[in-house]
């Protein structure tokens, strides 16, 4: 007889242990322990200076560690290693400046990474390249070029080219931070449907609606440490720590 579960485990995603990193003799990551499943949303806030977008960079790469080690996957992320540009690839990321090439028009510069890095056939990227424009409701943008889009249309361009490459992971830096507050909305909105979609996600925002919205869970950084985590409902409405409760304090104000 087959015994049913009422919970199967999520394969985890993103397993981080003991995460260390100093820039000189300035401590940003402190001893930091988490884990993201697969599918899961983790929204990470706290004040500018806590460690947030230092965390993110680690987890792409774009960091030597200090100490500690991060798994994409199960697959140790080492800056040495020769897996490490493949890791790299599953690990799509999106920061606070789109930097898309002002010089290729919208569907070229999604096209760029997959042709040149994935190898992929030309015809194929382009058809693969126009979807993920129809999904962040750019499909008609295609052929302009970046200096011609607002900057929540730049920033949806930025989302679908790493979209491009068949990320099982998304990172988000304050993907609306350098946007007008009427652009903010779109650019959530693209960020919700890939939550629905089952895209796992790191997400740091300011925005605390959308944290409460998407996010499977909150976790506050202060000092480079994750001083507390939970579903968004315990975090901001009945969080534990004085840190906690001093910095949502400060948001409401």
């Amino acid at each position: 007889m087959q015994l049913e579960l009422d919970y199967i485990p999520k394969k985890s995603m993103i397993g981080v242990h003991g995460l260390i990193k100093d820039f000189g003799k300035t401590r940003v990551i402190d001893g930091i322990n988490a884990t993201v499943s697969a599918g899961e949303v983790v929204v990470l806030i706290g004040a500018s200076g806590s460690g947030k977008s230092t965390f993110l960079r680690c987890l792409n790469g774009l960091e030597t560690l200090t100490a500690g080690e991060i798994l994409i996957d199960n697959v140790p992320l080492e800056r040495k290693s020769s897996s490490l540009k493949q890791i790299r690839r599953q690990v799509g990321m999106v920061f606070q400046q789109f930097n898309l090439f002002p010089h290729l028009t919208v569907l070229e510069n999604i096209i760029e990474a997959p042709v040149h890095v994935l190898k992929q056939d030309k015809k194929d990227a382009m058809e693969i390249a126009r979807e993920l424009l129809s999904k962040v409701g750019l499909y008609d943008k295609q052929n302009c070029y970046p200096g011609t889009l607002s900057g929540g249309q730049g920033q949806r361009v930025a989302i679908a080219r790493a979209l491009a490459m068949h990320p099982k992971i998304m990172l988000f830096d304050e993907p609306t931070s350098a946007l007008d507050p009427e652009l903010v909305g779109e650019v959530l909105t693209v960020m919700k449907q890939l939550a629905e979609d089952g895209m796992t996600m790191v997400v740091v925002t300011h925005e605390m609606s959308f944290a409460r919205e998407v996010a499977d869970r909150v976790l506050f950084l202060d000092q480079g440490r994750i001083v507390e985590e939970g579903s968004p409902i315990q975090i901001f409405s009945n969080p534990r720590e004085k840190r906690t409760k001093a910095f949502l304090s400060r948001l409401s104000h």
